[in-house]
């Protein structure tokens, strides 16, 4: 299960000739000054199996209120020069603080997929029923299978502009499954069985659905004495 009720979650793109600087900064400062913050549970990242984009990271927060509040936002309002000089090499970004609306499993799993897409007007109910009361806990039951998460962001905490991210465009996502197990092949099968787009859109989803997937690369924890 997941360390809380809200997560900041990004996906976005790091060339492979800055990568070497990004891991510096990233991992080193920006991962570990995250998860110091009061509320901060735990941070991930990912790097790219078969996906649009280079990176998933994943911060497990107390709520969403860690995400608008004032340890938070001074913070990200107080980059460092090593922040400022490595953000620009991060592109086609896509970001959302979210609620937890479900959550699943045993642990962390070493593999996560990625599902983001938009309800029908006329289906977020039926479609929220089925993620929370029989897709996930399913899928969570599986062998292979370690966590099955549901997040919602909230449009008003994720179009908050830090001064890091100024000049930077962003989209936000709307609705996100996380799936996290053993291997790619194994969040893969899993989602084929329950999670299928003709599936998702005959409980009430769009059209649109976007499929990633990701290998763990990093996890930072808070430390607890």
């Amino acid at each position: 299960m997941l360390a809380g009720q809200a997560v900041m979650i990004n996906w976005s793109d790091v060339a492979p000739g800055n990568r070497s600087a990004y891991y510096e900064w990233h991992s080193s400062e920006h991962m570990v000054g995250r998860v110091a913050i009061p509320g901060f549970q735990r941070g991930r990242r990912y790097i790219a199996t078969r996906a649009q984009r280079d990176f998933l990271v994943l911060y497990e927060v107390d709520d969403l209120s860690v995400l608008t509040g004032a340890d938070y936002l001074t913070k990200a309002n107080s980059p460092s020069e090593l922040t400022q000089r490595t953000t620009k090499l991060v592109r086609n970004t896509m970001r959302g603080m979210a609620k937890v609306k479900a959550s699943f499993g045993i642990g962390t799993g070493g593999h996560a997929l990625t599902l983001r897409f938009d309800p029908r007007a006329d289906g977020e109910e039926r479609l929220g029923r089925y993620l929370i009361e029989e897709a996930l806990p399913r899928l969570a039951t599986m062998p292979e299978i370690v966590g099955a998460h549901l997040l919602v962001a909230d449009n008003a905490a994720s179009t908050i502009v830090p001064v890091k991210r100024q000049g930077r465009p962003t989209i936000i996502p709307n609705w996100i499954v996380v799936v996290e197990g053993i291997s790619p092949d194994a969040v893969e099968r899993a989602c084929d069985v329950l999670l299928a787009d003709n599936l998702l859109v005959q409980h009430g989803c769009g059209s649109t659905i976007e499929r990633e997937t990701y290998s763990l690369q990093l996890v930072v924890a808070k430390m607890h004495r």
